[in-house]
């Protein structure tokens, strides 16, 4: 065990105009053919459907092709994972678009996935499939540890005929500032179990790492954490839990386990908890008289486990969600959380709560059959319980007003195209559409955070689509990697599934009011998924 770890200073990348149009010319050769627009967050250019974006708070890049990036449209033609890794190493070094680091600061050994998609035939139950793309992941090292948290990965994503289709990358200038006494991993271990008395977990392990937070936020120190893994115990069943950050040293911020909400009311009707702009409101369907209404009385609504899970980052990352909906003028139905997160409110009531509402957030822990969830029932809700076909048995999830859901936990989207031993996703959650429009989710497992719901929520008020959205959040924050073996990694991958029919299809939804939305998706022909590496 290290005695002190190297704590580093950060001041963010150039951020100038001048930059971001070297970057346009260096990647899709802009010129001076684009268009330069500027907001809070971020300088981007674009040219049609290209698009360079500059983050002002540490000058992380994003860039992409929106013709060719994550479109099951797509046919391509794919160099192999080592030419595209050749491919990849050589663009970056002649065009300097890799830093140059000093020790401890070093590039690991680069990870090559991709974007899959699948597609099933719901009468012939003919599945076909193919890969969108070839991405290949620079992932950042410390003093040989790994860096979470999403602010030390590059990506080179490669399409048709290896062009360059996707870039991403957020490395701060970091400077060795001090030194940091470390925190013995039992002692960490003993706090985190002692913030979370009703957790249980076993199988736990603790391995060391560093901590970059996504290019949205503002970072000014690199400090090392540690990595919590194991399995949770949700009722009867046992699930890989998403995995926590613990304080490795005596400098940054310690591991806060937020208060558990008050006891949930039996009278409880939609009530958006802890907002000062929430009402209480009993939740009915409307999706008819919305649409002819002169204010659009969309709906969202949250469920997270944290203390019960040991999840320190699910209040915030669900808080998150509902505070950027709310200030669309959103109604928000129900925020709850820990033993408020009742499974019922996803069967057997949700004509109440989940399928009362337009967007459900999730998170916590889940593996590919089910998350976990609190009493009255058994303690998660599994794939078994949703029906075992479209519309059967017809009276769940978007049979009222759900369209779209995100699960943020640890799957529920694993399937064998992404690894061995995920099964078919196709077949395993199809009963979860009753005219439910997107289930999106992992394919693996993730890490905590506070920043998944907010970000997701913001990128669909910028005009994105839902699963780019989704997509390009969890790129942002998920690192590529997580250390687990298949099914359940080692790469991690987000994901979206979806069903459709002639005139009905969900693949390029956006959220009420941003963009268009599909007719519901009832009685239909098709079972769609489609993944990329984060």
């Amino acid at each position: 065990m290290r005695d002190r770890y190297t704590i580093f200073r950060l001041e963010p990348q150039d951020t100038s105009v001048e930059r971001l149009r070297s970057l346009g010319e260096k990647l899709f050769g802009l010129g001076q053919d684009h268009r330069l627009d500027k907001s809070a967050d971020a300088l981007t250019l674009r040219n049609g459907h290209r698009s360079v974006e500059l983050a002002r708070l540490s000058g992380g890049v994003w860039a992409a092709d929106e013709s060719q990036l994550w479109r099951p449209s797509v046919r391509a033609e794919l160099p192999s994972a080592q030419e595209a890794e050749r491919q990849a190493r050589a663009f970056v070094d002649r065009n300097d678009l890799l830093p140059k680091l000093d020790a401890p600061l070093s590039w690991g050994k680069p990870v090559v996935g991709g974007s899959f998609y699948a597609r099933l035939d719901i009468e012939s139950r003919r599945r076909e499939q193919k890969r969108l793309d070839v991405q290949v992941v620079f992932p950042l090292h410390v003093d040989g540890l790994p860096v979470v948290g999403g602010g030390g990965d590059f990506t080179v994503t490669l399409g048709h005929k290896a062009q360059l289709i996707g870039y991403s990358g957020n490395l701060r200038v970091a400077k060795r500032a001090f030194e940091a006494k470390a925190i013995p991993p039992e002692k960490a271990l003993e706090q985190w179990r002692a913030s979370s008395p009703g957790m249980v977990v076993e199988n736990v392990q603790v391995t060391p790492a560093y901590y970059a937070a996504p290019s949205h936020i503002k970072q000014d120190f690199l400090y090392p954490v540690y990595v919590v893994k194991g399995t949770i115990v949700a009722g009867k069943k046992r699930m890989p839990m998403r995995q926590a950050l613990l304080p490795a040293s005596d400098f940054g911020p310690p591991f806060v386990m937020p208060k558990p909400q008050d006891k949930r009311s039996a009278r409880a009707k939609a009530a958006y908890v802890g907002s000062e702009a929430g009402k209480s409101r009993i939740a009915v369907p409307r999706r008819a008289a919305a649409t002819r209404a002169p204010t659009r009385p969309w709906e969202a609504g949250t469920s997270w486990i944290g203390q019960l899970g040991g999840l320190g980052g699910s209040k915030a990352n669900a808080q998150g969600f509902i505070d950027e909906w709310a200030t669309a003028g959103w109604h928000i139905d129900f925020n709850w959380g820990d033993a408020n997160a009742f499974e019922s409110d996803w069967r057997r009531n949700d004509d109440t709560w989940v399928d009362a509402a337009d967007f459900v957030f999730y998170t916590g822990h889940a593996d590919m059959n089910g998350w976990m969830l609190a009493n009255p029932d058994d303690g998660s809700l599994s794939f078994t319980e949703v029906g075992n076909a479209p519309g059967t048995p017809g009276d769940l999830w978007g049979a009222n007003d759900l369209e779209w859901v995100t699960i943020a936990a640890c799957g529920p989207l694993q399937d064998n195209i992404l690894s061995a031993g995920g099964g078919d996703v196709l077949a395993r959650w199809d009963g979860a559409f009753d005219g439910l429009h997107l289930l999106m989710g992992y394919g693996a497992v993730t890490y905590d955070n506070t920043e998944e719901g907010g970000r997701l929520a913001r990128y669909a008020k910028g005009g994105a689509t839902l699963i780019d959205a989704w997509f390009r959040t969890a790129k942002e924050i998920q690192p590529a990697t997580n250390g687990y073996g298949a099914p359940d990694g080692p790469n991690i991958y987000v994901g979206a599934m979806w069903v459709g029919k002639s005139g009905a299809d969900p693949v390029s939804d956006h959220a009420w009011d941003y963009g268009s939305v599909s007719a519901d998706p009832t009685s239909p022909t098709f079972l769609a998924c489609m993944w990329t590496l984060t």
